[in-house]
């Protein structure tokens, strides 16, 4: 999980990682640390020859079979599913006890918190921005209300159109975006560019975030992962909602 190797770059613990995945790519550091593996799967030989005294995992990206069998050969697993600013926050003070960098967890955790805070008084009296999140768009897919990206969403005084929606990640259809109208949306795609199947909502010129120019990018290691990163994505967002906060404004005069 790229989110892992990131965490105790983080508390300064980078040192300690022996494998990581595919795109654990950040910091450049990270980027020297042998591979065992990405999303389609785990070399579990190479994993055993390193001897890893644990290892950091995430549910939604390895399978339940493949962790189970690494604690069938004795390995220790630690799961990391931050779904909250909380829960990074606390995964940087657990893995800091974990790895003997108590002090160092607790202050980045700390220092997270509090920009956090800042973040939530800067927008706590916005007025509400309809929002479409678009994690892709074949299949067209968004997030449901329990996802950190939703509560990035509330934070910067948005509403995520979908977070009635139990599932992390669901399919919707087209015709669901269009009837709930969102003034909003944001998508981050496969890098850090633009993807080019953002520019297809110009297609339906009735929708808000159309006719607002409200179609926004931001990039997806900045908003896709739950580490300190997520607070720079999150800034982007505030930013991006306000702009169209003050279009509305301007239509409602």
């Amino acid at each position: 999980m790229p989110h892992g190797s990131e965490l105790l770059f983080a508390i300064g613990a980078g040192d300690r990682l022996v494998g990581a995945v595919e795109f654990s790519d950040y910091p450049e550091a990270a980027l020297k640390i042998p591979r065992v593996g990405g999303y389609s799967g785990l070399n579990i030989e190479r994993i055993l020859a390193l001897q890893p005294d644990v290892i950091l995992a995430w549910p939604e990206g390895n399978g339940s079979r493949t962790l189970q069998r690494l604690r069938e050969l004795g390995l220790r697993v630690f799961v990391s599913d931050p779904n909250s600013y909380e829960d990074i926050a606390r995964n940087l003070e657990v893995l800091g006890t974990m790895v003997g960098a108590e002090e160092a967890g607790r202050r980045e955790a700390d220092d997270f918190r509090q920009q956090v805070s800042e973040l939530q008084q800067r927008y706590l009296n916005s007025a509400q921005v309809r929002v479409f999140y678009q994690i892709w768009h074949d299949p067209l897919m968004t997030q449901g209300g329990d996802t950190f990206i939703s509560q990035a969403i509330a934070l910067c005084g948005g509403r995520n159109i979908f977070a009635d929606l139990a599932i992390r990640a669901p399919q919707v259809s087209i015709e669901a975006v269009l009837a709930r109208n969102p003034e909003v949306i944001v998508a981050s795609g496969a890098g850090d560019k633009r993807p080019q199947w953002l520019n297809d909502w110009q297609r339906y010129p009735s929708l808000t975030a159309v006719r607002s120019e409200s179609t926004y990018h931001i990039p997806s290691d900045l908003f896709h992962r739950p580490t300190p990163r997520f607070l720079q994505g999150t800034r982007q967002l505030c930013q991006q909602l306000h702009k169209t906060r003050q279009w509305l404004t301007t239509q409602v005069e």
